[in-house]
Order: C-alpha cells, then structure tokens, then sequence
C-alpha cells in the first residue's frame, strides 16, 4: 500500500497531527494553495472546482492542490489527503460521477488519507498495549474529525490482521518503531507491558542482526 511506503520513508510525520501539506510537497511534485489565495491572487475561478473541500488541478503546467481555509484544520488536512491520493495513485480525474470507476478512485483516496492521518498500525498497537481505541479515542490522538475516526474505527473492525502477508507486516513493524515516540505519549506501555517489551525490544534486536547478515551475503 502506496500510504505505507510513505509512513516509512518520510522525513515530514514525527507525531499527529502533522502537516498534511508538507507531506503532500515533500511526497510529490505539487503546491498546495488556499482557495483565497487562488482567488485573490491568481484570480482562479474556485466556483468551478465542483467541491467545497478540496480540489487536484494542473495549473500552467502544474500540479496544485487548492483547498478551502475557512474549513476545520482537521477537515482541511483530510482534504489534502484525499487530493493527494489521487494524484499519487494516478487517478482520472476527468470521470463523470456517472461512471462506476469514480466511486471506486474516491474510495481509494479516502482510505489513502485515512491511512496518513491513523495508521492502522498505530491503532492496533495501542489496542495491543490495552487502550480502548474507540471514536473519541482517535479523535483526541489523531487529531480528526469524528466522521472520520468513526469510518476509521468501523474500516478497521473489518480487517482480518492475520490475512496480511510477510511484507505487510513487515511495513507495521518499521511504521510502530518509528513512532515509538508518539506511541508512548498516547498510549504509555503499563507495568506488565514494560515487562514485556524486553522481549520484544530484544526480538527486534536480533531481527536487526539477522536483516545485516542478509545485506551482507547480498554483498558477497
């Protein structure tokens, strides 16, 4: 999953909530622009956008996403998001609402934001460490909307973890320990969690070790 790879090379998301629209310029070749400012400077007509939110247009060669300030920060950063998954997941965004594929590349650009702003891994591990990740939960950790926190909650209750492959999994560990700093603050591990993440702490340690050896034959 395209969002995946995101959470585990970007240099822009260090806790949550974060900006969504240095993400979006760090991760692809795009501006960000407020539908203000698209007005008032560029004398854009926002009025043809066709949405309230959020809107991916090439403007003069370029790629920009235009959203609208006067919204929630939390619905904005959703918005941006969104537009950003169309683009990265190279959307036709010249389809009719007609056409069946339109519901289906919205889908795919909301689970893609839903993805940055919760990751799936961050909500299971505190669910691991025993916090209840309920609807108020994640809006208090992730900084979303309660629509959004219920889609989460409700996206999330249908995933089966163990269906997930080796290489999926292998993503949740690298997303977890990097944000082992967040998780610590939302979720701080209890007594008996503490006595168990030795455990875990050396398992990954030698995980680490055997990864090098692998690099190392590669070499050879």
């Amino acid at each position: 999953m395209l969002a995946n790879e995101i959470l585990v090379v970007t240099r822009t998301i260090d806790t949550f909530p974060y900006s969504v629209k240095q993400l979006a310029m760090e991760q692809a070749d795009v501006q960000v622009c407020s539908f203000k400012k698209a007005q008032e400077k560029y004398k854009i007509p926002i009025k043809d956008f066709g949405s309230e939110s959020a809107h991916l247009e090439e403007y003069m060669g370029a790629h920009i996403i235009f959203f609208n300030e006067q919204e929630e920060k939390y619905r904005v950063r959703f918005s941006i998001g969104h537009e950003l998954g169309h683009m990265l997941l190279e959307h036709d965004m010249n389809l009719k609402k007609e056409n069946p594929l339109y519901g289906v590349q919205e889908v795919e650009a909301n689970c893609f934001s839903a993805q940055l702003l919760m990751p799936e891994q961050l909500l299971r591990e505190c669910n691991n460490r025993g916090y209840k990740t309920d609807v108020d939960y994640i809006i208090k950790s992730f900084g979303v909307s309660e629509d959004a926190a219920q889609r989460r909650k409700n996206t999330l209750a249908k995933n089966n973890y163990e269906w997930r492959n080796r290489s999926e999994k292998m993503f949740d560990d690298i997303i977890i320990e990097r944000n082992l700093a967040f998780l610590d603050k939302i979720a701080p591990r209890r007594r008996v969690e503490r006595f168990n993440s030795f455990f875990y702490d050396e398992e990954m340690d030698m995980q680490k070790e055997r990864y090098s050896w692998l690099d190392t034959r590669r070499r050879w």
